[in-house]
């Protein structure tokens, strides 16, 4: 298929796009599915920490934390 569409580009561009969307599409549904990250996590904290804060992208905020 790609072959094809390589042809096509230099004699009829519009139906090389076409054959290349082919391509895409036949990529995208042969293709595995992958978990790339894992969003769990544990924060673990003593009974003397006040003011604990967890924020989603940097995780506990060590600045405010407060320990008696």
């Amino acid at each position: 298929m790609m072959r094809t569409a390589l042809r096509l580009q230099l004699t009829n561009p519009p139906a090389a796009g076409e054959e290349w969307a082919k391509v895409d599409r036949t990529v995208v549904n042969e293709a595995p599915w992958v978990a790339v990250a894992n969003p769990t996590g544990i924060d673990l904290i003593s009974r003397r920490v006040s003011n604990y804060q967890h924020n989603p992208q940097w995780g506990i905020l060590l600045d405010q934390l407060w320990v008696r």
